[in-house]
């Protein structure tokens, strides 16, 4: 954006706008690359000759150099002296070993299924169908048995970002009331181990499909909180943990229409009105979508539900309300975090 001899900003002409944002996919296909071929690795604060990097990552020289060039200009990497490169605070999330990585996501962001899906788009909007059925006839979830080298990646990305993202939410959440605390559709169990870390008096299921669960141990996450965690496998349409006083969802009911979140959240209530029904919560880790205008990562995060999950979709504070009241509970309080993800408590209805 331009701005005026008087500082304010200006806005682009209309072919600027409409160019800029077609051209977005060189952004997107350039960092996913270098995501792929772990450029960052072998990338430090100090500057490298492009030569060496290419040497060093089985690339040919004049092509990365392009396209770090442009990764530059946008802010991912540093250039200096001419043709040496060098991290910056955004290329170090492209590391593998990064606490805060989004390398993995990248990679997944990338993958076929993703691709091929998006190319369905406009059938999305005409049929009201996600992508991804339209392109193989069948859920995300159910997708992932014919493809276990993506769905890795899937795994893969969703505990990378769940490492970032449970940092914020434990700096709001307070879980020392409860005593033992299930993680539905928790992966691996990143979220839930950082949980118990912190809450020592706390017991934690993890709960998940089985061929899910049953990589969870070997992750490496339960370290520091062995002897306080259980692992169930199972469907949360079927059944959830019993014997708790409080469940958490990060990132899960958005991948479902209302119908089938009410089914996940109507379980709950269940466990909830026998094991606690004055104490017990239902917690949420999802984005909320703000009644105005303006651009937010839960729009696009919308978009994502749109194309790849059947259902699925971002809800406003409103929306969450009515679904949680048609399942008999109750909103009882949505928190912001330093992040886009909100915590979101209910109760059961009285």
């Amino acid at each position: 954006m331009s701005t005026s001899p008087t500082g304010a900003p200006e806005a682009l002409p209309p072919d600027a706008v409409i160019m800029q944002l077609l051209f977005g996919k060189t952004m997107f296909f350039s960092v996913t690359a270098v995501a792929r071929l772990g450029i960052a690795d072998h990338l430090s604060e100090i500057p490298r000759d492009v030569e060496d990097i290419a040497r060093d990552t089985a690339t040919h020289a004049p092509s990365l150099y392009r396209v770090l060039r442009l990764l530059v200009s946008v802010g991912v990497f540093r250039e200096g002296p001419p043709r040496h490169f060098a991290l910056n605070p955004a290329a170090q999330l492209l590391q593998s070993g990064h606490s805060r990585s989004l390398r993995d996501m990248a990679i997944m962001f990338a993958d076929p299924w993703v691709l091929r899906s998006y190319a369905r788009l406009d059938q999305c909007l005409r049929t009201g169908t996600d992508g991804v059925t339209l392109e193989f006839g069948k859920h995300v979830f159910d997708l992932f048995h014919d493809i276990p080298d993506q769905a890795a990646n899937f795994h893969r990305a969703m505990t990378s970002f769940s490492s970032g993202s449970s940092a914020e939410v434990l700096e709001v959440a307070d879980f020392s009331r409860f005593r033992r605390l299930a993680d539905c559709g928790g992966g691996h169990g990143m979220l839930l181990s950082r949980i118990l870390e912190k809450f020592t008096s706390l017991h934690g299921v993890l709960f998940d499909l089985p061929e899910v669960v049953s990589g969870a141990p070997g992750a490496g996450h339960f370290r520091n909180s062995e002897g306080r965690v259980d692992f169930e496998s199972g469907s949360f349409f079927d059944r959830v943990p019993e014997g708790c006083d409080a469940y958490i969802l990060k990132h899960i009911i958005h991948d479902w229409d209302d119908e089938s979140g009410r089914r996940i959240l109507s379980l709950m209530r269940e466990q909830l009105v026998q094991a606690a029904p004055g104490t017990g919560r239902v917690f949420l880790c999802e984005m909320t979508v703000a009644e105005v205008p303006e651009p937010s990562p839960a729009k696009m995060l919308d978009i994502e539900m749109l194309v790849l999950a059947r259902g699925g979709k971002e809800r406003t504070a409103a929306e969450f309300a009515e679904l949680f009241e048609s399942a008999g509970l109750r909103l009882v309080s949505i928190t912001p975090t330093h992040s886009p993800i909100c915590l979101i408590e209910a109760s059961v209805a009285e």
